[in-house]
């Protein structure tokens, strides 16, 4: 077992720093091509009225993402205080600068918020992940709205509206998987054998009523979900998923606000640009800032350093901005994601961010 945990530490540890190592490298050849003192110098100059402005605009990104995983909590029964979740979102957006992938810090917020609200575990992971099917429909929607609509797109246009509508596609078959009832009995039985081989090893789980218990806040008590065994996950998961059954309305509610949280997302860069005096419109401001916040999620560096900056400056220099205003910009949008989870740091540093069970509210 120790062996096995020393061998766990090593491979996480290698991977960070081979992380690091390519962040570093990236920003090392972008530092040799790129005029970092005009960089530096142009952020500096900065409308300070638009920056301010930027700045509230982005803070406003949280609200809307903790109204968002409200509507899709309610269905599933799940009742906590709008506070407790706007705080767990900041702290979200705070893992999300540390975390491989542009929304993994939505796990903490979920292991959080499933050991403060014992026999909702599945509930509360149903909704997340029905959270970033959301986000994914917004994503392309709003791709697909932007690309039509920019002045400047991308070259091979049609090839790019036609992977974005592929995609819709896609999604659009997963939301049909849990919401129509096509061979339902097929289907609780696959569920119900899929379930039993990956439950979780009995020795590993918490004994008696410690069943949701911080150790392993993502697997239900049996009392709570009687037809699954102890250890299995993948049934109570799935029924909280049919859950949202008859609350397409909802899910409808969902999509809109996760367009509205992009919105605001690309609307607080746009107006960094138009503080840098990059003159360029939203959709194209847009197209490129969602480019290149897919690339830095990917696990390729820490904080997606080097790879957002390397995508906004190749896209924007090829329409005409200089390389210094390019890195100045990528910079700006860095310092806005980071502003966006500091709410989040004071939260953890504070008392109310404990990991530790709390009292469940009231269902």
């Amino acid at each position: 077992m120790k062996s096995q945990n020393a061998s766990r530490w090593i491979g996480n540890g290698l991977r960070f720093f081979a992380r690091v190592a390519i962040g570093a490298a990236l920003l090392t050849v972008i530092a040799l091509k790129v005029n970092v003192s005009a960089a530096s110098h142009t952020l500096r100059a900065i409308a300070p009225q638009l920056a301010a402005i930027a700045i509230a605009v982005i803070l406003c990104a949280g609200v809307v993402a903790t109204i968002k995983w409200r509507v899709l909590l309610l269905p599933l029964g799940v009742r906590a205080p709008f506070g407790r979740l706007l705080q767990l979102t900041y702290i979200a957006a705070t893992w999300n600068l540390a975390l491989p992938g542009g929304e993994s810090g939505n796990i903490v917020k979920a292991l959080m918020l499933a050991r403060q609200t014992p026999g909702k575990a599945s509930a509360v992971w149903a909704s997340l992940l029905v959270d970033q099917l959301s986000l994914a429909v917004a994503q392309l929607l709003i791709a697909l709205g932007t690309l039509t609509l920019a002045t400047k797109p991308p070259p091979d246009l049609r090839l790019w509206i036609a992977i974005i509508v592929a995609g819709l596609a896609v999604l659009a078959l997963v939301y049909a998987f849990f919401l129509l009832p096509i061979a339902p009995l097929h289907v609780e039985r696959a569920i119900a054998w899929l379930s039993r081989m990956l439950a979780v090893p009995a020795f590993l789980l918490p004994r008696g009523k410690a069943a949701t218990a911080p150790a392993l806040a993502m697997i239900d008590a049996p009392s709570v979900t009687p037809t699954a065994g102890p250890g299995e996950w993948i049934g109570p998961l799935w029924r909280a998923f049919t859950s949202y059954r008859g609350h397409e309305r909802s899910l409808a509610l969902a999509i809109a606000l996760s367009i509205a949280y992009y919105g605001t997302l690309f609307s607080s860069y746009w107006l960094a640009a138009r503080g840098l005096g990059i003159a360029f419109g939203f959709p194209d401001i847009a197209w490129v800032t969602a480019l290149a916040g897919i690339a830095s999620s990917l696990p390729i560096t820490v904080f997606g350093l080097g790879v957002r900056e390397t995508i906004i400056i190749f896209f924007l220099t090829q329409r005409g901005v200089t390389q210094s205003t390019a890195l100045a910009f990528s910079l700006a949008v860095l310092a806005l994601n980071i502003i966006l989870g500091l709410p989040g740091l004071i939260a953890q540093l504070g008392r109310g961010a404990t990991l530790a069970p709390q009292a469940s509210p009231p269902q």
